[in-house]
Order: structure tokens, then sequence, then C-alpha cells
């Protein structure tokens, strides 16, 4: 029995036995049906992960039911069983990161303040200024070593940046802290930009609770759906989102362009995609429809606190790059943990020692990744995805280097690749596109040098 479908039971027996201490309105059949729903999304995570689901429309119709404690209580089972106590163990606010992370962003507000105390926010004067709030993981607050994407977007003298971010943070604290919501009130951005879910998977070396030992048989029907599904969403076609079990995929549609299609995606990157999707049990699809949920929230908060803001906002998510699982020092990241800890550990906990395999399963997990915060995104007209799958191994074949060669870590690629990736960000928030992209796709707009 789920630890919902125990809640949902207990909450009946105190109703049955009148119990007059607790209130019977706290017990409305919409918080019973949602609960119901996640006990549901535990069971069967493959009914919410697209746009028209119906069990994903109805829970979101009763989010208003689902507290933080909920959702943690579901994360925290997908990964230390039903009955586990819910934990926390980031440490983007304690220690030595902790520090760092404090005096990184307190430099950052200086920049800030001096741009404000200058008059940035005179729109008659300046009318393309933007003032953005960012809130994020490290891809956007790595203390030091590595210029990342908040550090490049700072230079630009029409933005102000107030960063939250923090390294090592992950969404369910910003959710929690509720901090992102006071600085909006305050600050009333035109841009919020977000990045999390890294850190929710990667802590206390989770990532081994989501794959198996032994793969999906390559001749398996499902994977010829699945490699068929790649090819389709990399190509923008609108087919719902595969899932653990099922992809359901109307092939007549795209059939006869399906070559086409095909011919545009490097084989490789489909094979190893499809290669590590092999690996991937049903805890994982739980784990990103509750993160998905997550993000839902986090977006729907900034609505129901000041909706005619909400409306004129602009909203950037984005998805990371294919990470590389490595062991590889260089210098200044043994300060924070030993490379290798977050992904190439995990994996071989797993017995799981194959390189190039382990490489699959990153790009496996990354690809979907993406696809569902696209998916989520389709819900609001303001919300744009920055999409840097691919990119850093794009710009290290650009410049004749070899793979690897452009990552810091296993986690962040180096500096360069940061601030190529930037520029994208930049073109987005100033609209430099001649067509409406929701989707910005960070190879194409290089290609294609600003001129998507």
């Amino acid at each position: 029995m789920t630890t919902y479908s125990t809640k949902i039971i207990s909450l009946l027996l105190l109703l049955l036995i009148g119990n007059k201490a607790i209130s019977q309105e706290k017990f409305a059949p919409e918080q019973v049906r949602a609960f119901q729903l996640l006990d549901s999304l535990w069971e069967n995570p493959t009914s919410f992960f697209n746009i028209n689901d119906s069990n994903w429309r109805e829970l979101c119709a009763n989010l208003d039911q689902i507290d933080l404690d909920d959702l943690n209580s579901v994360s925290h089972s997908i990964f230390y069983g039903q009955d586990a106590k819910i934990l926390n163990h980031t440490n983007a606010s304690k220690g030595t990161l902790g520090s760092m992370n404090s005096r990184a962003q307190k430099k950052k507000e200086k920049v800030f303040s001096k741009k404000i105390r200058n008059g940035f926010r005179n729109y008659d004067k300046y009318p393309d200024h933007k003032l953005v709030l960012m809130e994020g993981d490290s891809w956007f607050e790595y203390p030091f070593f590595l210029k990342d994407i908040t550090d490049n977007l700072i230079d630009n003298e029409n933005l102000a940046i107030y960063s939250m971010a923090s390294g090592g943070d992950w969404v369910s604290n910003m959710i929690s802290t509720q901090q992102y919501q006071f600085e909006y009130l305050k600050l009333k951005p035109d841009v919020f930009i977000i990045s999390g879910g890294g850190n929710d998977i990667l802590g206390d070396n989770r990532l081994a609770s989501f794959v198996n030992y032994k793969p999906i048989d390559i001749n398996d029907e499902f994977l010829n759906n699945y490699r068929n599904y790649v090819i389709l969403r990399y190509n923008s076609k609108p087919v719902p989102m595969c899932n653990a079990t099922y992809c359901p995929i109307e092939y007549h549609d795209y059939e006869d362009v399906m070559p086409e299609l095909n011919s545009r995606m490097d084989s490789l990157t489909l094979e190893q995609i499809v290669n590590g999707r092999r690996y991937l049990n049903k805890a994982f699809y739980r784990w990103l429809v509750s993160l998905k949920l997550e993000y839902k929230m986090l977006i729907e908060s900034l609505k129901k606190i000041d909706e005619e803001r909400f409306n004129s906002l602009m909203i950037i998510t984005q998805g990371y790059d294919y990470a590389i699982p490595s062991f590889k020092e260089r210098f200044g990241k043994s300060m924070f943990v030993k490379n290798g800890k977050w992904i190439k550990e995990p994996l071989m906990m797993k017995g799981i020692t194959d390189e190039q395999t382990q490489q699959d399963i990153i790009m496996a997990m990354i690809f979907d990744f993406n696809e569902m915060i696209i998916e989520l995104g389709k819900e609001f007209d303001n919300i744009y995805h920055i999409d840097a799958r691919g990119f850093t191994h794009y710009l290290e074949m650009k410049d004749h280097k070899k793979k690897g060669e452009y990552w810091f870590d296993e986690l962040h690629p180096k500096s360069k690749v940061f601030q190529e990736i930037s520029n994208a960000y930049e073109a987005l928030i100033f609209d430099e596109f001649k067509t409406h992209h929701k989707v910005v796709n960070v190879i194409e707009y290089d290609k294609l040098e600003g001129k998507y």
C-alpha cells in the first residue's frame, strides 16, 4: 500500500469516527481526490506526461489541495521507500559551498544595486532595459573557477540581474523557502529564469535508484517506438511524450516524412539515447512527473500572487546538456566534491561500468527531462525554453577539439560554452529572432549566427 493510500484511509477513518478536533473541511472531496491522483502517479506515472492527459489535467485542477510536504513525500518515497522520513540534503546554504554561494550572490547584488541607482529602470529613457530575476542551481551559480550563465548575462548593460541561484540547490528547496515569491513581488521583473532538477536527481547518489542493471531487450517493440518518438520530438512534432512502458505514437501521421526527419538527426546521438533508455526504470518516470508538478506549482504561485504582472512576464527554462560521467579531476573541483561522485559512481554502484553505456544513460535522461519541461511550457503562452542538448560536443567539433575537452567536470561545461549559451538567452530576451520560438535550440542558433 502506498503512502497516499494510507493517508486517504486515515482521513476517511477520522471522518467516520467523528473526530471533532479535526475540521471536516480539511477532508473535502477535492482533497481526497488529489491524494488519489498522487497515488495514481505512483502506480502509473505514464498517465501524467502530456498536456492533454486527463489525470494530469485533473491533478492540476486540484493543485491547491497539494502542499509541499505532500509533494516531498512522493519524491522521497521514490528514492527511499514509501515510509521514509522526508529529507532534504541540499547543501546550497551550508558549509563551504553555502559560504561561497553567499559571497557570490552578494557580489552580484552589488552590481545589480549599482545599475538600479544609476537609473536603470527609467524605461522612458531606456526602453530596452530588462530586469531579470534568476533562480536556480550551479548552471546559474558556480561560485568560483567558471563564468556561468548568470555571470555572462550580468555583463550585458541592458540587463539588471537579480540572482537567487545557488550551486547545489534543489527545486523542492526553492519552493519551500518561497524566497522567489518575495523577490518577484518586490522587483516586478520583466523576465524570470529558472534552472533546476539536476541536484534533485543526483543528490545522495539517488541516480542509482533510476537505473536497472539488466536492460530492456534491444529487439523490444517499445524501443522501436521510442526511437521514432525521439526522432519526432527532436523535429518538434506534436507527439505525446513517451513514458515508462508505452509510446503512443500515431505513425500513419508521419509515415511519409519519417525518412526525412530521421536524416535531420545525428544517427549516433539517436542510437545512444535509445540504448540509454533501455536501462531506465519506472522510478525515473515517477520522479520526472513529480518534478514536473514542482515546476507547475512554482509557476502557478507566481501567477496567483500577481496575475496581471504574470501575463507580461517572460519565463525561461533550461534542461542542461548531455553531461559526461567522469572521474577526471580539474583544478579547483576537488574543493567541492570528488569528480564522478554525482554520475559515474552511482552508475557503478548499480554495476554499470561500461563508459559508453554510462554516457548513453545520461543522454536518455537529459533528453526526456528536456522534453518534459518543453511539454509543460505548452501550458503557458509566456514560457520559453533554452535547449542546449548536444551543444558542448557540437562546439568541440566546431573548434576541432576532442570530446570532453570543453567539460569542466561531469556536470558543467567550461566558461566558453556557458558564454555561447548565454548569447542565446540574450537573443531570446531581446526578441532578436525573425520568427516566434518557444524553444530555442542553441546549436541551430549558433549555426545561423544569431539569425535564428
